[in-house]
């Protein structure tokens, strides 16, 4: 038996946002805009700033390693600096909403995503490796990168025995491999693929409704 442990670091440094004068609303809405684009990627990762418990624990079993990652919602004081600058906007009539909870389904419902876990199969090297020496042709590879998505899991911790007891909402990842290695790079490639897509639509969310309140 073996195990693999690695973190995803979560925590940020944000610029502190000062609440902007109600006599210059629309020139200090267009700034806010401004530093929320250049603040994207630091947004990124406090959005989708899941407590992670024992990312990648592998352990064998027949010729085959598991690795899982047990996620769960932004924790309190990771969203702490999101939430102040949700209120910055409410001060502002802008009805910016996003919670927690929000990003976290999001995140679920994109890493469930077959056509997304597929797209991902089809340019990981872990794939092509599987086929190296053969002569691929689109239905041969097709068939690979489904075979090997359905070695990609994730599981509502919530309908597990005992659920009841944990004190949080939690899901389980986990992709299957031949090797140890095989297994945590791709889980761990998979999460930051669907994070990567779930940040622009965070986004959105909350650049929609300061585009439109600057516009009137």
């Amino acid at each position: 038996m073996s195990a693999m442990d690695f973190k995803k670091n979560t925590d940020l440094d944000f610029p502190r946002y000062a609440t902007p004068a109600v006599s210059t609303k629309e020139i200090d809405l267009l700034g806010l805009l401004d530093v929320l684009l250049a603040a994207k990627k630091r947004i990124v990762t406090i959005v989708l700033a899941f407590a992670v418990v024992g990312l990648a624990i592998a352990f064998l079993i027949p010729q085959k390693w598991t690795s899982k990652a047990v996620i769960t919602p932004a924790e309190q004081t990771q969203w702490n600096t999101l939430r102040q600058m949700m209120v910055t906007l409410q001060v502002l009539d802008v009805d910016a909403k996003v919670s927690r909870g929000d990003v976290f389904n999001l995140f679920i419902k994109k890493f469930q995503s077959q056509s997304l876990l597929e797209e991902y199969m089809k340019t990981s090297p872990y794939v092509m490796s599987q086929l190296e020496g053969t002569e691929v042709d689109p239905l041969e590879l097709h068939r690979a990168v489904v075979n090997i998505a359905e070695k990609m899991k994730a599981t509502d911790n919530t309908q597990v025995k005992d659920a009841d007891k944990a004190p949080y909402t939690s899901w389980t990842l986990s992709f299957t491999a031949p090797t140890a290695g095989d297994a945590q790079t791709v889980l761990e490639g998979y999460i930051n693929y669907i994070s990567r897509i779930v940040e622009p639509e965070t986004m959105e969310h909350i650049r929609d409704p300061i585009t439109l309140t600057t516009n009137f």
